[in-house]
């Protein structure tokens, strides 16, 4: 989370003074030079039965996300206890639950869900063993061709491994295409749906790069549960 220095504090006081209440300012007295101030407080913000929640919230020990607004905080908690579950990360980062994979499905465009022979370009799907794709640490990798079903990691040594992905081509056309992963094997249990369309332009990577998950970690499954290690099956379209 970004950090505000004393300085950039003082100043946003004198500029705005008390109009914004979403700043909380740590006490400045005994304040080092390189002491930091609290940030700006963030909304965590989710879509249920096609109404929109939002709540402030906070981290607690950087790991664990606490949700302010306690009717929001309930109804969240509740969502993430739903054995069938499908979160969906639209291409603009908004999050939206739904009660199970096939109702998910009634809802995503229609070229995401199919095989399409149309377009020769191919795509690649490339999963890591650890976050921010192995480049901080050696891990597996493993690239499949899209599209691809895989109602099973084992076989690739990578059943509840997954930390990372990245959906990458050559070429650069423009399409739609989404990618689920699952907690069972079998496309069963709670699972996490990503959708793209276009390229996001990384100057980091060799190809053309639409879609990156840099820690599965960020997602979370149920309280002090998340996504990272936790993904036995698969699909990409």
């Amino acid at each position: 989370m970004k950090k505000i220095t004393i300085l950039i504090a003082l100043f946003i006081g004198v500029m705005i003074g008390c109009q914004n209440s979403d700043l909380e300012l740590a006490p400045t007295e005994n304040l080092r030079s390189n002491d930091q101030l609290l940030p700006l407080r963030e909304t965590f913000d989710f879509t249920y039965n096609g109404k929109t929640y939002s709540s402030p919230f906070y981290m607690e020990n950087d790991t664990l996300m606490i949700l302010e607004d306690e009717e929001v905080a309930a109804i969240h908690n509740r969502l993430q206890e739903f054995p069938d579950l499908a979160t969906y990360i639209t291409p603009n980062g908004d999050i939206e639950y739904y009660d199970t994979y096939n109702e998910l499905l009634e809802k995503l465009p229609k070229q995401t869900q199919r095989n399409s022979l149309v377009n020769p370009i191919k795509y690649t799907l490339t999963v890591y063993e650890h976050a921010n794709y192995n480049r901080d640490r050696t891990g597996k990798i493993q690239n499949f061709e899209m599209p691809v079903l895989l109602p099973e990691l084992k076989s690739y040594g990578m059943n509840d491994m997954i930390s990372s992905c990245a959906v990458t081509n050559s070429l650069n056309p423009g399409t739609i295409g989404s990618v689920t992963f699952f907690r069972d094997p079998n496309y069963q249990a709670q699972s996490i749906t990503f959708t793209y369309a276009y390229p996001l332009g990384d100057p980091t990577w060799n190809n053309y790069v639409f879609l990156l998950v840099e820690n599965f970690h960020n997602y979370k499954i149920k309280k002090k549960i998340n996504w990272n290690d936790r993904i036995s099956s698969l699909k990409a379209f």
